[in-house]
């Protein structure tokens, strides 16, 4: 190269020109496959975002870890489409390497968004107790109580003991509604006490056990196995018994979140929704809290016959 000397003992190299990319085939390789990166992991998000939708968070512990997975995601998705640009300015081995990599994770969650969301758009992601809605007596007449308890509304009674709740329940079931009976006690003494042969009755236990039974912990379950028989039923009524139980099994807000949760279910179909709660046993706030939730009915009703 020539040297320009201006004054003695000094002297100026020219300007030297920038080397122009060098743009190969290869370069064409590891561009598609860094834009495939961006496809699934944009894929990825908008899976992310209709599961996260969907989801029944139980506790903000839940939501957070949730929330993570989708940062990953988005993380992914930011990573892979500023790789794109270094594509243009070298493409060395390790750095098809790592596009091949992170191709391989942006194709793994995607898959694992589908197939998650897949079977939950069928109702079939989350365990529950299938029920079959089933009337315990036909009959030509309808009840009274009909009228007062209707359908697609949730009622709250406050009494010490189920009596007058379980009334209700049994004569709606008696007079053509099928029902469905969630309690702590022993199924087989309710069916003895009330004469209940034919309804579906769902145990509140820990216990391993041949009746039907979900863990009072297990509150998703508990939740889409009501749901489940909602969607089943054209007259249905839900008997929801021991609601002071899933409250020392679980936090007091969860309780209430699932009772909202249900409230909404039932709003929108043919079934009605009975929760008798002894006020003694939750304080005032508590008790008016689910009393916006829900009707009040007066656990002396008339009308039973």
């Amino acid at each position: 190269m020539t040297e320009y000397s201006l004054m003695p003992g000094y002297s100026i190299m020219p300007p030297i020109a920038p080397k122009p990319i060098i743009y190969n085939i290869g370069n064409e390789y590891v561009l598609l496959i860094n834009i495939l990166a961006v496809v699934l992991s944009v894929l990825a998000m908008v899976y992310w975002a209709r599961l996260y939708k969907r989801l029944y968070k139980s506790d903000r512990r839940e939501i957070r870890g949730w929330s993570w997975l989708a940062v990953a995601v988005l993380g992914l998705l930011l990573f892979n489409v500023s790789s794109i640009y270094m594509v243009f300015l070298t493409s060395p081995i390790y750095e098809m390497m790592q596009v091949i990599g992170r191709t391989i994770i942006a194709i793994s969650m995607t898959i694992g968004a589908y197939l998650i969301y897949s079977p939950m758009k069928k109702g079939m992601l989350y365990k529950f107790v299938p029920v079959t809605p089933v009337t315990e007596k036909e009959s030509s007449s309808k009840s009274v109580l009909t009228e007062i308890v209707r359908k697609g509304h949730s009622y709250l009674i406050d009494e010490e003991k189920p009596l007058r709740s379980n009334e209700i329940f049994v004569n709606l079931v008696t007079h053509g509604s099928q029902g469905l009976y969630i309690t702590r006690r022993y199924p087989k003494d309710v069916r003895e006490d009330y004469n209940l042969k034919l309804t579906p009755i769902i145990w509140l236990t820990r216990e391993k056990t041949e009746e039907s039974h979900v863990d009072p912990t297990d509150i998703v379950e508990l939740s889409h196995t009501i749901k489940e028989f909602i969607k089943k039923t054209t007259d249905g009524v839900v008997f929801l018994d021991g609601v002071e139980y899933l409250i020392t099994q679980n936090d007091y807000k969860e309780i209430l979140k699932f009772i909202q949760s249900i409230n909404d279910s039932i709003v929108t179909s043919n079934s009605r929704l009975i929760v008798p709660l002894d006020h003694s046993t939750v304080d005032d706030q508590q008790f008016h809290l689910l009393m916006r939730e829900m009707k009040t009915l007066e656990a002396g009703i008339r009308g039973l016959s």
